[in-house]
């Protein structure tokens, strides 16, 4: 009597694997770019809301908070470093860290400061916008009125 032996052969577990290949080559491209799209959404609502933040300090305790671009330690340049809402009395309050290194934030100003009021108190609007691999096809914004008024701006803006 012959004993059967169980398992796969060589081919079966050959086409087995091209199967997998394949269907991995179509979708880990798709994966990646339903990640980026999440990381975007994700950074652009943490900017919106240290931005909502920020207004509502100035208002609650009646003083002027800063907003900046971090370089770390201290205010700088370039909001891709991350964000800082700074008291009156020069105190960090909140902030975000830097953002994914091939990413690009840009801004019309390096910073800015809500009144007591909860305007700006240059009395020009500012927007920030978010850029993925510092590409604007999947860039998102965050619009500040001069009023205050805090809004996600228009996608596909251009970082540059």
């Amino acid at each position: 009597m012959l004993n059967k032996l169980l398992g796969f052969t060589l081919v079966e577990l050959m086409v087995t694997i091209a199967v997998a290949a394949i269907l991995l080559t179509i979708g880990v491209p798709s994966l990646i770019s339903v990640y980026e799209g999440v990381r975007v959404n994700n950074n652009i609502a943490k900017i919106h809301d240290i931005m909502v933040f920020a207004r509502n300090q100035a208002i609650s305790y009646g003083a002027t908070i800063k907003v900046c671009a971090s370089n770390g330690s201290a205010c700088g340049t370039n909001w891709g470093n991350g964000i800082k809402v700074i008291s009156p009395d020069n105190k960090d309050i909140r902030v975000i860290d830097a953002f994914n290194t091939n990413d690009s934030v840009k801004s019309n100003s390096a910073s800015f400061t809500f009144s007591s009021e909860g305007m700006l108190s240059a009395n020009s609007a500012v927007e920030i916008i978010y850029c993925p691999g510092g590409s604007a096809t999947n860039s998102k914004s965050v619009n500040i009125s001069s009023s205050g008024l805090i809004s996600y701006g228009a996608d596909g803006k251009s970082c540059s």
